[in-house]
């Protein structure tokens, strides 16, 4: 698959929208949508399409119950000061350090995310395309990604856990990661919590900000998946 696509939507349908990024998504793993027409309801709108897409999960989570799910479907994500920085990244002025989604759980392929407020300052959702992530670590450590290959970590919040390898390669190539630094089990060995860090290290001195980083805005009347 390719890796990034920008799609300009020039309806306020949203089924006909859906279908279209439903195609997109068929050909590019990070698809970027800019509505070209006025959107009065974006709630409205976007749980339309998402239907289109295939079956929705509903992954809301309480904060104050330390991740509980709720049965909703969207997720805030939005500054309170009242919540400490470490305490939830969603809630935080911080950036949160590169991690897949649902590391703790699996709950399908496809994230959305559309912008209501737009952040002053920052606010970037950025990517990172996996291949191109597997060549730097065959150039920068082959032991290393060995590893990451082969050893499956747990990762777990509230009452879920998931164990998979932080990245898998099947016999077929497709790549897949699964990796959050503050959701690894605190059951799992001392030897898998290095590797945790190692990578969480890698990431952040070898990969966040360098030419590997796809950065991707998130503006008022603009759609992300």
């Amino acid at each position: 698959m390719k890796f990034y696509k920008h799609l300009k939507l020039r309806t306020n349908d949203p089924i006909i929208a859906g279908n279209q990024i439903k195609e997109a998504l068929n050909e590019y793993k990070v698809v970027r949508v800019t509505p070209e027409w006025y959107l009065n309801d974006l709630r409205k709108f976007f749980d339309t399409v998402t239907e289109q897409i295939g079956e929705v999960n509903l992954i809301r989570e309480d904060f104050t119950k330390g991740g509980v799910e709720t049965g909703e479907k969207w997720m805030e994500i939005q500054y309170d000061h009242d919540i400490p920085d470490m305490a939830a990244f969603r809630h935080s002025k911080n950036a949160q350090p590169l991690h897949t989604d649902e590391s703790y759980r699996f709950t399908g392929g496809v994230r959305f995310f559309y912008c209501v407020d737009v952040a002053e300052e920052g606010g970037e959702t950025t990517f990172v395309d996996g291949p191109v992530l597997i060549d730097y670590l065959k150039n920068y450590d082959e032991e290393f990604l060995k590893e990451l290959t082969t050893e499956n970590i747990t990762y777990s919040k509230a009452n879920n856990s998931r164990t998979e390898k932080i990245i898998d390669i099947s016999p077929e190539g497709e790549i897949n990661f699964n990796f959050n630094y503050f959701c690894i089990d605190k059951n799992e060995t001392e030897e898998h919590k290095k590797l945790n860090q190692r990578f969480h290290d890698f990431l952040q001195n070898q990969v966040a900000n360098s030419y590997m980083m796809e950065k991707v805005l998130l503006m008022t009347k603009h759609r992300y998946h």
